[in-house]
Protein backbone atom coordinates (compact mmCIF):
# COMPACT_ATOMS: atom_id res chain seq x y z
CA UNK A 1 0.00 0.00 0.00
CA UNK A 2 1.71 3.32 -0.92
CA UNK A 3 -0.07 6.77 0.34
CA UNK A 4 1.58 9.58 -2.16
CA UNK A 5 1.88 12.63 -0.34
CA UNK A 6 3.65 15.24 -2.13
CA UNK A 7 6.78 16.21 -0.98
CA UNK A 8 7.83 20.09 0.06
CA UNK A 9 9.03 22.05 1.80
CA UNK A 10 6.64 23.35 4.95
CA UNK A 11 5.36 27.03 4.03
CA UNK A 12 2.75 29.29 5.08
CA UNK A 13 -0.83 27.23 5.33
CA UNK A 14 -1.72 25.27 8.18
CA UNK A 15 -0.30 21.57 9.04
CA UNK A 16 -2.62 19.07 10.83
CA UNK A 17 -1.74 18.13 14.27
CA UNK A 18 0.51 15.17 15.13
CA UNK A 19 -3.11 13.41 16.85
CA UNK A 20 -4.84 14.39 12.86
CA UNK A 21 -2.08 11.32 11.68
CA UNK A 22 -2.77 9.31 14.20
CA UNK A 23 -0.47 10.21 16.92
CA UNK A 24 -1.63 8.73 20.45
CA UNK A 25 -0.18 8.03 23.91
CA UNK A 26 0.55 4.47 22.77
CA UNK A 27 2.78 6.16 21.01
CA UNK A 28 3.79 9.36 23.53
CA UNK A 29 4.76 6.96 26.21
CA UNK A 30 7.38 5.64 24.26
CA UNK A 31 9.30 8.51 24.03
CA UNK A 32 12.16 8.81 26.32
CA UNK A 33 13.08 11.80 28.20
CA UNK A 34 16.64 11.95 26.41
CA UNK A 35 14.28 11.70 23.07
CA UNK A 36 11.95 14.48 23.71
CA UNK A 37 13.79 17.17 21.92
CA UNK A 38 13.04 14.76 18.52
CA UNK A 39 10.53 14.69 15.59
CA UNK A 40 8.31 12.27 15.56
CA UNK A 41 6.82 11.49 12.04
CA UNK A 42 4.42 9.17 10.24
CA UNK A 43 5.82 7.47 7.25
CA UNK A 44 3.94 8.06 4.14
CA UNK A 45 5.62 6.42 1.54
CA UNK A 46 8.48 4.00 1.51
CA UNK A 47 10.11 3.19 -1.99
CA UNK A 48 13.25 1.29 -2.62
CA UNK A 49 16.03 3.79 -1.64
CA UNK A 50 13.63 6.27 0.37
CA UNK A 51 11.20 7.04 2.64
CA UNK A 52 8.55 10.59 3.03
CA UNK A 53 6.54 11.36 6.20
CA UNK A 54 4.11 14.15 7.39
CA UNK A 55 4.67 15.44 10.58
CA UNK A 56 3.37 18.53 12.57
CA UNK A 57 5.28 21.32 9.91
CA UNK A 58 3.94 19.11 6.88
CA UNK A 59 5.69 16.38 4.39
CA UNK A 60 9.12 15.48 4.40
CA UNK A 61 11.89 13.70 3.06
CA UNK A 62 13.55 10.92 6.05
CA UNK A 63 16.99 10.80 6.02
CA UNK A 64 18.17 7.08 7.02
CA UNK A 65 21.77 6.33 8.28
CA UNK A 66 23.61 4.01 5.51
CA UNK A 67 23.10 0.26 7.12
CA UNK A 68 19.10 1.31 7.32
CA UNK A 69 17.45 -0.18 4.50
CA UNK A 70 13.65 0.95 3.64
CA UNK A 71 12.01 -2.24 3.70
CA UNK A 72 12.31 -2.26 7.65
CA UNK A 73 9.61 0.34 7.24
CA UNK A 74 5.71 0.52 6.39
CA UNK A 75 3.74 3.26 5.50
CA UNK A 76 1.81 4.06 8.95
CA UNK A 77 5.57 3.95 11.00
CA UNK A 78 5.35 6.08 13.69
CA UNK A 79 9.64 6.98 13.95
CA UNK A 80 11.73 9.98 15.85
CA UNK A 81 13.63 12.13 13.69
CA UNK A 82 16.80 14.98 14.83
CA UNK A 83 14.46 17.81 13.87
CA UNK A 84 17.62 19.48 12.36
CA UNK A 85 18.92 17.27 9.66
CA UNK A 86 15.41 14.65 9.52
CA UNK A 87 17.67 11.93 10.09
CA UNK A 88 15.62 9.33 11.28
CA UNK A 89 16.78 8.06 15.05
CA UNK A 90 14.64 5.10 15.52
CA UNK A 91 10.84 3.90 14.97
CA UNK A 92 8.25 3.41 17.92
CA UNK A 93 6.89 -0.14 18.77
CA UNK A 94 3.86 -0.35 16.78
CA UNK A 95 0.15 -0.97 17.27
CA UNK A 96 -0.87 -3.07 14.42
CA UNK A 97 1.33 -4.65 11.04
CA UNK A 98 -0.42 -5.57 8.10
CA UNK A 99 1.99 -8.08 6.46
CA UNK A 100 1.84 -10.90 3.97
CA UNK A 101 4.54 -13.27 3.01
CA UNK A 102 5.40 -13.66 -0.11
CA UNK A 103 7.21 -16.75 -1.84
CA UNK A 104 10.67 -17.41 -1.84
CA UNK A 105 11.35 -14.39 0.34
CA UNK A 106 12.43 -14.85 3.68
CA UNK A 107 10.78 -11.71 5.29
CA UNK A 108 7.33 -11.03 5.48
CA UNK A 109 6.70 -7.78 3.19
CA UNK A 110 5.21 -5.15 5.63
CA UNK A 111 2.12 -3.65 4.17
CA UNK A 112 1.05 -0.65 6.58
CA UNK A 113 1.25 -0.28 10.40
CA UNK A 114 -0.29 1.51 13.26
CA UNK A 115 -3.83 0.55 10.91
CA UNK A 116 -7.08 0.81 13.53
CA UNK A 117 -9.78 -0.10 11.11
CA UNK A 118 -9.10 -2.06 7.90
CA UNK A 119 -12.17 -1.65 5.04
CA UNK A 120 -12.03 -4.30 2.57
CA UNK A 121 -14.23 -4.10 -0.54
CA UNK A 122 -15.54 -6.22 -2.59
CA UNK A 123 -18.15 -6.03 -5.29
CA UNK A 124 -21.38 -7.89 -5.54
CA UNK A 125 -21.18 -9.45 -8.98
CA UNK A 126 -18.80 -11.57 -10.69
CA UNK A 127 -15.88 -10.44 -8.95
CA UNK A 128 -17.01 -11.24 -5.45
CA UNK A 129 -14.33 -13.90 -4.08
CA UNK A 130 -15.43 -15.54 -0.45
CA UNK A 131 -12.36 -17.08 -0.87
CA UNK A 132 -10.02 -14.04 -0.95
CA UNK A 133 -12.29 -11.78 1.18
CA UNK A 134 -11.11 -14.91 3.67
CA UNK A 135 -7.63 -14.36 3.14
CA UNK A 136 -7.73 -10.59 4.08
CA UNK A 137 -10.09 -11.19 7.01
CA UNK A 138 -6.88 -13.48 8.50
CA UNK A 139 -4.24 -10.66 7.77
CA UNK A 140 -6.53 -8.02 9.14
CA UNK A 141 -6.70 -10.41 12.56
CA UNK A 142 -3.48 -11.28 12.41
CA UNK A 143 -2.92 -7.71 12.48
CA UNK A 144 -5.01 -6.81 15.09
CA UNK A 145 -7.04 -4.08 12.88
CA UNK A 146 -11.09 -3.98 13.33
CA UNK A 147 -11.89 -5.49 9.43
CA UNK A 148 -14.67 -4.19 7.77
CA UNK A 149 -16.53 -5.70 4.54
CA UNK A 150 -17.77 -2.93 2.05
CA UNK A 151 -20.08 -4.67 -0.57
CA UNK A 152 -20.10 -1.90 -3.60
CA UNK A 153 -22.32 -2.51 -6.84
CA UNK A 154 -25.09 -3.30 -4.72
CA UNK A 155 -27.58 -1.30 -6.81
CA UNK A 156 -26.37 -3.40 -10.42
CA UNK A 157 -26.75 -6.50 -8.27
CA UNK A 158 -30.54 -8.41 -9.10
CA UNK A 159 -30.24 -9.93 -5.99
CA UNK A 160 -27.70 -9.22 -2.80
CA UNK A 161 -28.40 -11.50 -0.17
CA UNK A 162 -26.21 -14.35 -1.66
CA UNK A 163 -23.44 -11.70 -1.30
CA UNK A 164 -24.16 -10.71 2.02
CA UNK A 165 -24.91 -13.88 3.20
CA UNK A 166 -21.50 -15.19 1.91
CA UNK A 167 -19.67 -12.08 3.81
CA UNK A 168 -21.03 -12.63 6.69
CA UNK A 169 -20.65 -16.22 7.50
CA UNK A 170 -16.61 -15.14 6.54
CA UNK A 171 -16.16 -14.04 10.65
CA UNK A 172 -18.89 -13.50 12.97
CA UNK A 173 -19.63 -10.15 14.39
CA UNK A 174 -17.27 -8.44 11.49
CA UNK A 175 -19.43 -5.95 10.27
CA UNK A 176 -20.19 -5.29 6.60
CA UNK A 177 -21.68 -2.23 4.38
CA UNK A 178 -23.59 -2.35 0.83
Amino acid sequence: MRIQVPVSKPSDHTHPPLTALGWSSFFADQVGRDETGLTPLRIATVHRSRLTAEGASGPVKVNLPAASKTTDFAVGDWVLSDPKTLMFVRCLDRRALLQRKTEGAHLPQLIAANVDTLFIVTSCNDDFNAARLERYLALANEAGTDPVIVLTKADQADDTAPFVDQAAALQRGCPWSP
